[in-house]
């Protein structure tokens, strides 16, 4: 029976001729269709946002810092075997145990005068010769700086400082951070000293490569005057979906301060998650308008098919079937318009880096013509539609989650067969006699 009854839905949809879809259903379809393409392609690029600049804070912070107080003012003497201990309780959940320094910090480059932050890192030994760095560490811009950073004074910038300031490998800079403890007669006593710039590092993140300065940590403790000594501990956890977890187990084993970098950047993280679900509810809210259309054709279906309906009910048909014919209507053009539209979505995300460089070309192409023709002097500015110094990244990061494509496919079906309920019921509530008659809606 749903058989006849999805067979005469789809003819009351079908155009004449050879189209595919009457003009109402084309309408609607389109609507849904739009909706659906977009929201793809907005949210896969917001996602992919989201997901680099988590990226590249998940790869340069510690996921847990473990300290003595809440300020990093004291310092972890005997953090070698704290170190120890805690890796050899926790492996299971710890990739890595590391003792770090992190300070604001004073650079100065001849006349220029820069607030940076300074970080030293454990550079371990493996085979009496330095790593050239862990897995998870940023992209190095040039390489052999790590190998000369445990040597000498020599320190490692962010590739956006270098361009800033105008630095190349080789060149010198001076840094004042405060030394040794602090005194209630005599305050903070401040510590320069020069460093060579080694070689540059890129992580992603405009603030990181453009404020931060990595030592070796021997060296920033000779900087601090804080002897064989440590601010934090700096761990990296194997799961990162795992952080509240593990830092309940930390809590077990360190009696100090264990914060996790979700609590660090929790403002920071909250904003992208508010932003996600705005953008999430304007371009959903384009698909409801879309219903709109839905209610609108079908309830067009019905007024140029109401002799059919009394017809089918002089037959037999109930109202339940009359129900579900121009029900089926409205799920029809959901489903036509969501699987195409989301289809179309992930084309168009996978190509949109393309797209756009085409459309930057055009532009450029077009715009030096009609400078050089037109205008005198025939200057013309390149144009950027995604400029990579305000979004620094190297590439449009797209990311599609296929659990939300079921998601929208769901909804926008859905929604689409709820729009349709009320011509659909009025339908199903039709006299068949007055129907036949010429009389009645």
């Amino acid at each position: 029976m749903r058989k006849i009854q999805f067979f005469i839905a789809w003819r009351y949809l079908k155009g004449k001729g050879s189209a595919l879809l009457s003009m109402n259903a084309r309408l609607s379809f389109i609507g849904v269709f739009t909706g659906a393409t977009l929201l793809v392609i907005v949210l896969s690029i917001f996602n992919g946002f989201q997901r680099q600049l988590k990226m590249s804070i998940f790869e340069f912070d510690p996921h847990i810092r473990l300290s003595k107080d809440s300020m990093d003012a004291v310092a972890i003497k005997d953090w070698k075997i704290w170190k120890k201990k805690l890796y050899d309780e926790l492996s299971s959940e710890v990739e890595t145990i590391e003792g770090i320094i992190q300070s604001p910090a004073i650079l100065r480059r001849k006349s220029t005068i820069e607030h940076v932050f300074l970080r030293a890192i454990e550079l371990p030994l493996q085979n009496n010769s330095y790593y050239t760095f862990p897995e998870h560490f940023p992209k190095i811009v040039e390489p052999q700086g790590m190998n000369a950073l445990p040597k000498g004074n020599s320190c490692l910038i962010g590739a956006e400082m270098a361009v800033n300031l105008g630095l190349r490998v080789g060149d010198t800079i001076e840094l004042v951070v405060p030394r040794g403890q602090f005194s209630l007669q005599l305050g903070v006593t401040p510590s320069l000293r020069p460093f060579t710039v080694a070689g540059f590092f890129k992580t992603g993140h405009y603030q990181y490569d453009s404020r931060v300065v990595l030592l070796a940590l021997d060296q920033a403790q000779n900087l601090f005057a804080i002897g064989d000594s440590v601010q934090q501990l700096a761990v990296r956890v194997k799961d990162t979906n795992r952080l509240r977890e593990v830092r309940q187990k930390f809590l077990v084993h360190w009696p100090y301060s264990v914060r996790t970098l979700e609590e660090e950047q929790r403002n920071f993280f909250a904003a992208l998650r508010l932003e996600k679900t705005i953008m999430t509810t304007i371009v959903f809210l384009f698909i409801i308008s879309a219903m709109v259309g839905i209610i609108v054709a079908t309830y067009n279906v019905v007024r140029s098919h109401r002799r059919d309906i009394g017809i089918l009910k002089a037959l037999g048909m109930s109202d339940t079937g009359i129900l579900l014919i121009f029900t089926m209507t409205g799920f029809i053009m959901g489903s036509l318009g969501a699987v195409t539209g989301i289809l179309t979505g992930i084309f168009v995300s996978l190509k949109l880096e393309s797209i756009i460089g085409f459309l930057e070309s055009s532009i450029n192409t077009i715009g030096a013509w009609y400078a050089q023709t037109f205008q005198e002097g025939g200057i013309w500015f390149k144009v950027q539609l995604i400029p990579r110094d305000v979004y620094y990244f190297d590439h449009l990061p797209i990311h599609i989650d296929p659990a939300f494509l079921h998601t929208v496919a769901a909804v926008a079906i859905l929604l689409s067969g709820m729009a349709s309920l009320i011509p659909a019921w009025k339908a199903s509530q039709m006299e068949p006699v007055k129907i036949i008659r010429g009389g009645g809606d």
